[in-house]
């Protein structure tokens, strides 16, 4: 954002939270470090958890759906990030039986009874 921009939000965001006697501390944090690398430091935190969170919870409970993926669909599979940042095409493998269906239009012909 624009320089004046930053510091309306920061004069806004100040402002706010110096109204409450127990941000005073906050208010103080945020004055002192600048209300980007605030932001930004609440965002790192956000990735980290979500991380965490993915890896613990989320990445066990998909595991077994991409495994049988993997046996359903012979075109389906997640590309590294380096692949994909060579050849962004590659990303239509990772969404299911995308590449069934495209094969399948391509190759077969329907066919036109004109009698």
């Amino acid at each position: 954002m624009k320089k004046w921009m930053w510091k309306l939000a920061t004069i806004l965001v100040i402002g706010v939270l110096a109204l409450n006697p127990e941000a005073a501390a906050l208010v103080m944090f945020v004055d002192a470090v600048g209300l980007d690398l605030f932001l930004l430091l609440i965002e790192v935190q956000l990735v980290a958890v979500s991380g965490y969170y993915f890896h613990t919870w989320f990445k066990p409970v998909l595991r077994p759906f991409y495994q049988y993926l993997l046996k359903v669909d012979p075109y389906f599979f997640i590309p590294t990030k380096d692949s994909v940042a060579k050849f962004p095409m590659i990303l239509c493998h990772a969404v299911p039986f995308l590449m069934l269906l495209t094969i399948g239009f391509t190759v077969a012909k329907p066919v036109i009874d004109m009698t």
